[in-house]
């Protein structure tokens, strides 16, 4: 322990007031006099009079009686805000960023108050002299309400020990200050004249033993070899590794998803933060934890939903139930995936929910959409127990036992928000649902959260929280001449002139630049082993190391520990793999399996597919999108055309009628589809609707004049025919949607298709990959089809496109003979592809009972484009293997 140590220890043990620049200065400290005490034989000890300064300031309201007096930052930030918006609504100014405008104000108020000085009206700019105007008007406010600003706080404790309100400490020590702030700086002077000894406590040292540069090739690779140095000297059972990083904030995330993957990889799945290897000394935003995100979410809900915040709710763990629901929420979800609409009204949710069995989850739906109507201003209190009560109607935080980190999350959510915005009703300014929703979001997200854990061996902190540390092993990154010393950000609100002349903050190069001496010459002796770090390029912009790198440092070797993250441990795996050819699953026992002639399909597109399909019932799940899905627009013209031919019945009945008689029929008959297709699933906007609807007849029509008024005579036998086939083992449920019998008593069989991929190479492939068709041709028995084909009913593009067994039996279709696949196949005629037919869907159904699961499928372009498992197959690893080895 350094002598600073040592001596303040002494001091403290003698009743000294300590003052400390932050927080963690005051818990490391706090540490070592525990350890100081113990170590002097001590058993117990009076706890000392140790704490953080602005805990000091807050301890000395309280003794005072005035910390009611004191503005939080949300009522500060309030009042700012208020006070804005009007002045410039008043002034006809518009401000886009109110918000923002007022962080920037308060920063310039509080600057003014803590060097207690005052803005003269000559050099303003506009700008200033608008601030100046606000200045004003707030110190008026506060004034007539007797409140004051933590900026303020200083001035009134310094008054309050000058004329014997508080006693004066005898002896004060002040540790971890860079540089004193002006209220501070203040006191010191007073006590010091009052005869009090107030000293500063200089924990510099020699620097380290050792002073390494490091060059990283890139920010990243900076960090990461950070973590790795760190890994190795924890495997050689070091502590007190400390890791500084000048720009914490905003790299926090960063860093700790690389220190987790290479010094704690179970970390990133560890529920429980007691045992963490390291410590963050900066927190992130309270809105970022599962809980919290659960309850805005839940009290952000309007009328309407979209499909994200509906899916969000039913895999929520923090709503009522939502265990015992669990099963029926993810089947409830699979349903509303299939509807592919992207917004749900909450009441017509609720009511389907219900249907679905889902009581308690409809229950939570309902008052959801109670919540959401609430209209009128309240006061921030009101809103406040509304919202509590909302939260706990709808069975928040769950029903599950919350662990460590959910149950912190909660406490600090409810004394940093919940018990703070009824603050603001002081202000008696009533707010809507909208404003009072929108504070709590920013609140919640200027809200640090940290989890209360223990330090462990490792502390990553930022420039102000590593004042006064001590540490056996350092590092510090970032240290490149863009970021240290830090670029001047002078506050617009106040003259450069008058910044420049008080130091203040941030105000010019020069003052930076003797900050940022200070804090490395601090630093260089915070260890005697310092590692200080820099990157060389940011993307393609090289960068130059800090200009105030100590001379003495040497470049050398620094030992790393070998990547952890798990990415890096599967690359390099050594090990002898096992290899397991597992191409079928167990040969099928019953004989009816659900799927239909999709079944067969899947099974010539890829074995694996109609395993996991119709073996495992397992699919991806749909992804809902805007408007009407490209299949619900399919099933509808299907549907349309169903009615439409149960009307005609037949050609000549079509050719009848005329222009006007046919659109009446064609919209008559899309209102039903409409109506039926709509009976039991959300319907879409009015305005969506009209548009399909409108669309549907267009196409419709188009089709029957295009089409099938050009067909020679014909009647319609069936219409969405089904009937069950035994195919071998196999019995396959069979639907076509139409049948058609010519003149001479021959039958075309007709599948609907509204796609544009579509080829009649397909029904004569080698598997077949569209077997509805021929399944249908050769399952006729005594009347066998004489023609299959696909009714393509696209705009611009509506034709027939399939094979017939005479030429100019269907128009342009092609027979036989002009087809390309059959003349490979050596087929000649008629009887022939029948047979053809046969053997491909027998040896489907006999390939899909005996189990057979290769991910093989029959072309990628083709069969793989819209598969819904590639992630499960990994069909593009297995693409990659050698050819033998691609079924695997």
């Amino acid at each position: 322990m350094l002598a600073a140590y040592r001596q303040l220890m002494d001091d403290m043990s003698r009743g000294a007031l300590v003052l400390t620049a932050n927080r963690r200065l005051y818990r490391y400290l706090r540490d070592c006099y525990d350890q100081h005490m113990l170590a002097t034989g001590q058993g117990a000890w009076q706890a000392p009079q140790l704490l953080s300064y602005e805990a000091w300031l807050q301890k000395c309201l309280v003794e005072l009686g005035e910390e009611w007096r004191l503005l939080n930052s949300l009522q500060l930030q309030y009042l700012w805000e208020q006070l804005i918006e009007r002045s410039s609504a008043a002034a006809g100014m518009e401000l886009l960023q109110i918000p923002k405008t007022a962080e920037t104000a308060i920063q310039a108020y509080r600057l003014l108050t803590e060097y207690e000085l005052e803005l003269e009206p000559s050099f303003l700019t506009e700008d200033q002299v608008v601030f100046k105007n606000w200045y004003e008007q707030f110190n008026g406010f506060l004034a007539d309400h007797q409140w004051f600003d933590k900026s303020a706080v200083p001035a009134r404790v310094r008054g309050a020990l000058a004329d014997g309100a508080l006693p004066l400490p005898a002896c004060v020590r002040l540790a971890g200050f860079d540089q004193l702030p002006p209220g501070l700086q203040k006191l010191q002077d007073l006590l010091l004249a009052r005869g009090s000894d107030c000293r500063e406590v200089s924990f510099s040292s020699q620097p380290g033993r050792r002073i390494t540069s490091y060059e990283a090739n890139d920010r990243s690779g900076e960090v990461e070899s950070a973590a790795r140095w760190v890994r190795g000297l924890l495997e050689q059972g070091e502590i007190g590794i400390g890791v500084v990083v000048p720009d914490l904030t905003r790299r926090r995330q960063e860093i700790e998803r690389v220190f987790k993957a290479q010094i704690d990889p179970a970390g990133a799945v560890r529920l429980n933060d007691e045992d963490a290897v390291f410590s963050l000394s900066l927190g992130g935003p309270l809105s970022e934890q599962g809980v919290i995100h659960a309850a805005l979410q839940l009290m952000g809900v309007e009328a309407y939903l979209s499909f994200e915040q509906i899916s969000f709710l039913l895999r929520s763990a923090y709503l009522g139930k939502s265990q015992s629901e669990s099963d029926l929420r993810a089947v409830f979800e699979v349903r509303l995936r299939g509807y592919n609409q992207d917004r749900f009204k909450l009441d017509s949710l609720a009511t389907l929910a219900v249907s679905c069995g889902l009581e308690s989850f409809s229950l939570i739906l309902q008052k959801l959409s109670a919540f959401a109507k609430l209209s009128g201003k309240r006061l921030p209190g009101v809103w406040c127990e509304l919202l509590a009560d909302h939260l706990h109607d709808l069975g928040w935080p769950g029903e599950r036992t919350i662990i460590s980190r959910e149950y912190q999350a909660i406490k600090s959510w409810q004394q940093n928000v919940l018990e703070v915005i009824p603050l603001l009703d002081t202000l008696g300014q009533p707010v809507s649902r909208a404003k009072m929703i929108s504070l709590l979001l920013r609140m919640t997200h200027d809200t640090e959260f940290q989890v209360e854990a223990p330090t462990g061996p490792v502390q990553v902190v930022g420039l102000l929280e590593s004042t006064g540390l001590q540490f056996n092993h350092l590092w510090v990154m970032g240290l490149e001449e863009r970021i240290f010393p830090a670029a001047p950000q002078p506050n617009p609100f106040i003259p450069y002139q008058l910044q420049v002349a008080h130091a203040m903050p941030h105000a010019d190069a020069a003052r930076e630049l003797a900050y940022a001496e200070q804090v490395i010459d601090r630093l260089v002796g915070a260890a005697d082993d310092v590692v200080l770090s820099y990157p060389r390029f940011d993307g393609d912009t090289e960068l130059q190391p800090s200009p105030l790198l100590p001379n003495d440092v040497v470049s050398a070797n620094l030992q790393f520990s070998e990547r952890h993250d798990l990415l890096h441990r599967i690359m390099t795996f050594q090990g002898e793999l096992e290899t397991v050819a597992d191409r079928n699953g167990p040969r099928l026992e019953a004989a009816l399996v659900e799927g239909g002639t999709g079944l067969l399909k899947d099974q010539a597109h890829c074995p694996f597919r109609a395993f996991v399909h119709h073996r495992l019932h397992s699919r991806g799940l749909e992804s809902s999108t805007p408007g009407i899905s490209a299949m619900e627009r399919g099933d509808l013209v299907h549907l349309a055309l169903e009615k439409i031919w149960k009307q005609l019945t037949n050609h000549a009945r079509l050719v009848a009628l005329d222009d006007t008689d046919r659109a009446a029929l064609v919209a008559g008959q899309v209102d039903q589809a409409l109506d039926q297709f709509y009976k039991d699933r959300p319907r879409p906007s009015s305005l969506m609707e009209t548009l399909e609807r409108e669309r549907i007849k267009q196409l419709i029509d188009e089709w029957l004049q295009g089409v099938e008024v050009q067909r020679t005579p014909f009647c319609v036998v069936a219409t969405e025919a089904t009937h069950t086939e035994q195919l071998g083992p196999l019995q396959i449920r069979l639907k076509v949607d139409r049948i058609d019998e010519l003149e001479d008593g021959q039958r075309i069989i007709i599948d609907y298709k509204t796609g544009g991929q579509l080829r009649a190479d397909d029904l004569v492939s080698d598997p077949l990959i569209e077997p509805q068709l021929p399944i249908y041709a050769v399952a006729q028995g005594d009347q066998p089809a004489a023609g299959i084909v696909f009714a393509q009913i696209r705009k611009s593009s509506c034709r027939l496109l399939g094979i017939v067994r005479d030429k100019g039996l269907l128009g342009k279709v092609g027979d036989i003979t002009a087809n390309k696949c059959c003349q490979e196949a050596g087929i000649i005629d008629w009887s022939q592809l029948l047979a053809f037919w046969q053997r491909q869907i027998r040896q489907l159904a006999d390939d899909f009972v005996a189990g057979e699961a290769s991910v093989r499928p029959f072309d990628p372009a083709l069969s793989c484009q819209y598969c819904d498992l590639a992630g499960l197959c990994r069909i593009q690893e297995s693409l990659m293997l050698p050819e033998e080895d691609n079924d695997c």
